[in-house]
């Protein structure tokens, strides 16, 4: 009875993204794990000679049919039997593995029945490039006598894993043995549609997708499409590279949809052309053309890709690509003055939602830098600029819709405080005042120069001092907005007139009229005829007006408060004390301060230090670190710049204000510490009031449960997640943010990621009166340490050296931003139960830097 048979499974495959085929001819790409399944048909060709051998029976996966059954027959009886080979070609294209079992479905007719002792037998052979025959498979059927209607015999062969290289090609025999005498014409079946013979193999990863791509017209992969371009670059070319172990021959076809944004169909099982590859190739590519309209649909389009072999094994994959209109987009930041000035050094990101595309900075044009941001139609668009550590510009829902340059307009203002200021009768001052002290919103200061023009954020100032020949003359702060502009102030600047008269009251002329205020002389002039000198723009203050006319001296004492006269009246001369006794008290009191110096000198060179507490960097630093501040604290590898932070959150503990901590080291390494200083933190973290947050790359076995762990510590987004969270779970007031170290955000983030990180995290600190301090090696990049010490208001350098083969580690306040500090370096030691102690030179008077 004849039967159909072939391969009646499809093994329908979704081609994975993280499968790596064999070695050797097979790249490393996405396929299927799963096995595949292919089916050899027999089929009678011209003879031709493959690997040495040369025959007309071959098999492949192709089913093209000859128009007739085709046949061969052989003489079979128990002494001869009967055995046919048919030979897999083209050579293996690639190394493939394959298992069991196998399947020959062999069609069979005999010119008379064969008996119960026949056995039909299929083997499976290795032919390598050489010529080399291999055994692989065994399988027989027994016990199944071939009669005289056509039938289909179904052999299945089990087998170890076998992999063939490529150049093989496989020899499938088959060998019929029969009993008694009688011989018999045995026929074989094949290369017809209703009787194929045919062998069915499942292979591993034979087949696959390398990849799927859409490429523009010049044949560039991208992933986005402009409706700017002209017509022959709206043309998106769909690209794929397939494999098959078995040649590309045995690829039946490959296919594409193509969907839009809204979901309507734009390509339905379009067939894509292969462009490159030949039957017998391992890979190959094939392609497809599909251009859009210049007013087609923004938006993201989905393409399906599937490939189909001979046997109907599938594998898919799909891509998306964008469609848009791109528009030029130029800022240039300037103030909000009704003639607006250009504004260097703003920080302008642009972001999608909570994504940052975009982030450049302004030159001294004000021009935002990158230039000719690119932007799409399809996107909404917010923008955030910030400015010496404010947020000046907030725009929200910008939707492109041509190409701009156009002014960023920052809450900033000119002001020119040249022409504010004005002595106590409101009359100009011949020049401005020698510096002004300036308070900002965000509750810092810093001293400026009257002299020049300053662009503020909008906000409330307070200038707490004017110096006016080195007397502060403001009478009270002056509060302003720079918005609303500063209106002029008058000064505690006021006119002396001195009138120096004889004793008969005529005017003295040549007498020497000298001014002291705070023991210093700020005036000197003489008389002329009239007898009058005027001493303008004084600032405020307590003189003592000496006259000196022939031997004669006079003094006199005014406080001067408003424009003032003062008439000087000499008289007769009193007597002066003798040269000599002056000469001899100074020679004695000399002599008493020498010795007593002297001394002071030797007992300082034995003892050339005095050691302080932590809390002499409150000296250090002009009364201590205050509500908002943020301070970047950079040292020489193994300076203490962990004791450091240790003893600042201790500090900050002692004094109730919680601690979040997060630190890059070991957590239970800090926490030990920590107690070896006698700084146990255990009731504090019971309480809420301390948060330690191990950050890891990778997350540690036998973490304490009781500890935060941040993985991806490089990822900016997933740390201020952590702060985030961290300062929202703390108890207390006025927190203190601690990291420890930022070496790995420095090596691996983005570093404007990390800039606008630390500065939307200072602006919440600021808000909360908190303080934020991060510590980071020296050994990073000089740019990225430079434009981190921009953004911070203080920073502490700890530096290691060398002293008579002894290393010892000192700390130098760099930058207090708004105050004045002591610059100079001083030497620090690790006490092992007080912390941190400056050693101190005796010999060091106090001093406060003008160093900003």
């Amino acid at each position: 009875m004849r039967g159909s048979s072939g391969s009646k499974a499809v093994l329908i495959t979704l081609l994975a993204l993280a499968v790596v085929l064999l070695p050797n001819h097979l790249p490393n790409v996405a396929a299927p794990a799963t096995p595949q399944p292919a089916t050899f048909f027999f089929h009678g060709q011209n003879t031709k000679t493959l690997n040495t051998i040369t025959s007309s029976f071959w098999a492949n996966t192709t089913q093209a049919w000859s128009g007739a059954a085709q046949t061969d027959q052989r003489t079979v009886s128990s002494s001869t039997p009967g055995t046919w080979h048919f030979y897999s070609q083209p050579g293996l294209a690639g190394n493939v593995s394959f298992t069991g079992p196998l399947t020959f479905i062999l069609y069979f007719v005999s010119s008379s029945g064969t008996g119960g002792g026949t056995v039909i037998t299929g083997n499976v052979n290795k032919i390598t490039s050489t010529g080399t025959v291999i055994p692989l498979a065994v399988g027989s059927l027994s016990g199944t006598l071939i009669s005289t209607t056509l039938a289909a015999y179904t052999i299945t062969l089990t087998s170890n894993t076998y992999q063939i290289e490529s150049g093989a090609i496989f020899d499938f025999q088959i060998t019929i043995t029969v009993g008694g005498s009688t011989a018999r014409t045995i026929s074989l079946y094949y290369d017809f549609s209703s009787d194929p013979s045919q062998v069915s193999v499942t292979f591993q990863q034979r087949m696959g997708i390398t990849f799927y791509s859409s490429l523009n017209q010049t044949g560039v992969q991208t992933a986005f499409f402009s409706r700017n371009w002209t017509t022959p670059g709206r043309q998106v070319t769909l690209r794929t590279s397939l494999f098959d172990a078995l040649g590309l021959y045995d690829i039946a076809s490959a296919r594409a949809n193509l969907t839009s944004p809204v979901g309507s169909t734009l390509l339905s099982n379009s067939a894509l052309t292969r462009v490159q590859g030949s039957a017998q190739n391992y890979t190959g590519l094939w392609s497809l053309n599909w251009t859009y309209s210049s007013n087609s649909l923004s938006g993201i389009y989905t393409s399906g890709l599937a490939m189909t072999d001979n046997s109907g094994v599938s594998a898919a994959l799909s891509l998306s690509y964008t469609i848009f209109a791109t528009w030029f987009l130029n800022l240039q930041a300037v103030s909000l003055d009704p003639s607006p000035v250009p504004v260097a050094g703003a920080s302008v990101t642009l972001f999608v939602g909570a994504v940052a595309v975009y982030n450049g900075a302004s030159d001294s044009s004000g021009s935002v830098s990158p230039q000719n941001i690119l932007l799409r139609d399809n996107a909404t668009y917010n923008i955030k600029a910030y400015w010496q550590g404010s947020l000046v510009n907030q725009t929200t829902n910008y939707n492109p819709i041509s190409s701009l340059t156009i002014p960023l307009h920052l809450t900033v203002y000119s002001l020119d405080f040249s022409t504010r200021f004005l002595d106590g009768n409101a009359n100009p001052l011949p020049q401005p005042p020698s510096a002004i002290q300036l308070a900002y919103p965000n509750g810092t200061s810093s001293p400026l120069d009257p002299s020049g023009a300053y662009l503020l954020p909008a906000g409330t100032y307070s200038i707490s001092s004017v110096t006016w020949k080195g007397i502060n003359v403001a009478a009270s702060p002056i509060t302003f907005n720079p918005k609303s502009g500063l209106t002029p102030v008058s000064l505690q600047i006021y006119d002396l007139t001195v009138v120096v008269v004889d004793p008969n009251g005529q005017a003295v002329s040549g007498a020497t009229v000298a001014l002291t205020l705070s023991g210093q002389t700020t005036s000197q002039n003489t008389t002329g005829n009239t007898g009058v000198l005027l001493f303008r723009a004084l600032p405020k203050g307590q003189y003592v007006v000496q006259v000196t006319s022939q031997s004669q001296t006079i003094r006199n004492t005014i406080d001067l408060a408003q424009s003032s006269t003062s008439k000087i009246q000499f008289s007769a001369a009193p007597p002066s004390t003798s040269w000599v006794t002056q000469s001899l008290n100074w020679i004695l009191l000399g002599a008493a301060v020498g010795g007593v110096l002297g001394y002071g000198q030797f007992y300082r060179m034995r003892h050339p230090f005095r050691e302080e507490p932590f809390e002499y960097l409150d000296h250090l630093t002009a009364g201590g670190f205050r509500d908002g501040d943020t301070v970047l604290i950079e040292g020489d590898t193994s300076a203490g710049k962990t004791t450091i932070c240790e003893e600042l959150a201790y500090k900050s503990l002692q004094s109730a204000h919680p601690v979040v901590f997060l630190t890059y080291d070991n957590s239970d390494g800090v926490k030990k510490a920590m107690k070896t200083m006698h700084w146990d933190t255990a009731k504090d973290e019971a309480q809420g009031f301390f948060q330690l947050v191990g950050c890891e790359i990778t997350k540690t076995q036998k973490v304490d449960n009781s500890l935060g762990v941040l993985e991806n510590f490089y990822d900016t987004t997933v740390l201020d997640m952590a702060i985030s969270s961290g300062l929202a779970e703390v108890n207390g007031e006025k927190p203190t943010l601690i990291v420890d170290s930022a070496y790995q955000l420095v090596e691996r983030a983005s570093l404007h990621g990390l800039t606008n990180l630390i500065l939307e995290t200072s602006t919440t600190l600021k808000k909360l009166k908190g303080r934020f301090f991060l510590a980071i090696s020296r050994t990073a990049s000089k740019s990225a340490l430079v434009e981190l010490e921009g953004v911070m208001d203080c920073i502490l350098e700890l530096s290691t050296a060398n002293e008579v083969e002894r290393t010892f580690t000192q700390l130098t306040v760099k930058k207090m931003r708004g105050r004045k500090f002591d610059n100079r370096p001083v030497k620090i030691r690790i006490h092992p139960g007080k912390g941190i102690v400056f050693q101190v030179p005796k010999s060091r008077r106090q001093k406060r830097s003008s160093t900003h």
